[in-house]
């Protein structure tokens, strides 16, 4: 195969840039949600754990970050900071002889059999409010704005080192992936109630959550495919059994057109938590255990929306120079169905998108070890229910912290899809929550794949009155808390 060409590699510059800089929403700000004054934000890890809160009320004014990671390329010798200033100077490694001790090249990484992921997020976590009674229950509302992205499990072959080392007429494995991304909306009611046990107390919590879907597609490639380059501009399909959805309400935009912000989709979804607590004998947790599944639930798009599917057992021949003089997706789509179907408008099956939710599985513990010390376990792995489900990510963390009314200390050490380990920092002061799982990022690493920093700022009461959350069976204690004097 032939080098990539002047244009193509401005556009994968363009994309790694992207994919390697730029996403709203930091990973999963454990930080920012186990502690024990972590209020509203919580409930978005488990929504028992409001029923953990100590103070009568908290207010979320808003939260967002940064967070991409991948494991398919990086940019060397760099940090978020000096990439917002030098971007522009980002080179591309694979056009260079050598690369050792060079900085701001992009390249991929040489392994092309282990399986890689691209993994982004961006979400506003919107004003939201949380109360607790004096009856053990909590009650809140909130909104959230949310996009995902992402293929977790994008086979090796992929990779531009595996075809650019093919000769012409040389198979490529093609094996099955998956990659989705939706942009969506929730408005939410979140409920928990706790009940005391002899040790301390139990509580379960649930957040029921009216979904408004704007953008989304996936596409899917089923059982193994195999792609023969014929010549520098044709290339052999067999096995082809694809399936690809996407919303087409902002697809033609064109410059200095108005962007259509109406939602195109709607859905319901539910986020279901449990923690078990034990006291010790202040009254306050020792050590919380947390099981919750969140994000089960799906989005359908029942307007400006279409799915195709391209199937054939034939041998089928793309022309790459065809594609690439279309300037929409209409022609592209169009011609894959001439191509694999002989006719155009063969391959569209639905006019309905259903994508799913992230959904995923999570346990938390959380261990005082002395006075303000605690250590923190959280494990978050993905349940898929479907191809066409945007995907979240396999995240484990161990973070010890030092926690105080109004300071914390956070250093967790996180593992991103059980293979890249990071160190992070989260810091507490007052309202304001500012923290990142991926350090190395921020200050300069030698391989900079993706970035993570979010930040909070919510309200509380600076003091607690003299009523507790005590008195009744089923009920759990809100000692009071006196304002901090400097």
């Amino acid at each position: 195969m032939s080098p990539l060409t002047s244009l193509q590699t401005k556009c994968i510059l363009a994309l790694l840039f992207y994919f390697v800089t730029f996403s709203l929403n930091a990973q999963y700000q454990g930080a920012l949600r186990i502690e024990n004054y972590a209020g509203t934000n919580s409930i978005f890890l488990n929504p028992a754990s409001s029923n953990n809160y100590p103070l009568r009320w908290d207010l979320n004014l808003v939260s967002a970050g940064f967070f991409i990671d991948n494991s398919l390329a990086y940019i060397s010798n760099t940090s978020l900071g000096d990439l917002s200033k030098n971007g522009d100077q980002v080179r591309a490694g694979w056009q260079m002889e050598n690369i050792i001790g060079e900085n701001l090249v992009a390249d991929f990484y040489r392994d092309t059999i282990k399986n890689n992921y691209i993994q982004t997020s961006q979400t506003i976590n919107g004003p939201a409010f949380l109360f607790n009674t004096n009856g053990g229950q909590s009650i809140g509302a909130f909104y959230n704005l949310r996009v995902m992205a992402g293929a977790p499990k994008l086979p090796g072959s992929l990779n531009y080192y595996s075809y650019i080392s093919k000769s012409v007429n040389e198979f490529i494995d093609f094996p099955s992936f998956n990659f989705s991304f939706m942009a969506w909306d929730e408005i939410g009611a979140h409920f928990s109630q706790r009940i005391s046990t002899s040790t301390g107390y139990i509580s379960a919590g649930i957040n029921l959550k009216v979904l408004r879907g704007y953008e989304a597609g996936y596409i899917s490639v089923n059982n193994d495919t195999n792609i023969r380059f014929l010549d520098s501009n044709q290339v052999e399909v067999s096995g082809l059994n694809t399936q690809y959805g996407y919303t087409t309400s902002n697809i033609d935009i064109v410059e200095n057109e108005s962007f259509n912000r109406d939602p195109s989709g709607s859905g319901f979804g539910v986020d279901l938590g449990f923690n078990y607590v034990i006291e010790d004998e202040t009254d306050t947790p020792k050590l919380r255990l947390g099981v919750s599944i969140n994000d089960i639930g799906t989005v359908k798009f029942k307007t400006n929306a279409e799915v195709h599917a391209l199937r054939g057992t034939q041998n089928i021949i793309f022309d790459e120079e065809t594609y690439q003089s279309f300037t929409t997706l209409e022609e592209a789509r169009d011609q894959a169905s001439r191509d694999v179907l002989g006719a155009i408008g063969l391959s569209q099956i639905d006019e309905d998108l259903k994508v799913g939710l992230p959904t995923t599985f999570s346990l938390q513990a959380d261990y005082k070890v002395i006075e303000n010390v605690y250590v923190s376990g959280l494990f978050i792995n993905r349940i898929s229910f479907s191809p066409y489900s945007v995907k979240a990510t396999n995240f484990l963390a161990l973070a010890p912290r030092f926690e105080h009314r109004w300071g914390m200390v956070s250093l967790p050490i996180n593992i991103t899809e059980y293979k890249r380990v990071k160190m992070g920092a989260a810091v507490r002061l007052g309202f304001i929550v500012l923290g990142t799982d991926d350090l190395g990022s921020i200050i300069g690493t030698k391989e900079f794949r993706g970035t993570d920093l979010y930040v909070g700022v919510k309200a509380n009461p600076f003091q607690i009155g003299k009523s507790k959350r005590g008195g009744s069976k089923g009920s759990g204690k809100k000692s009071q808390v006196k304002c901090y004097k400097f």
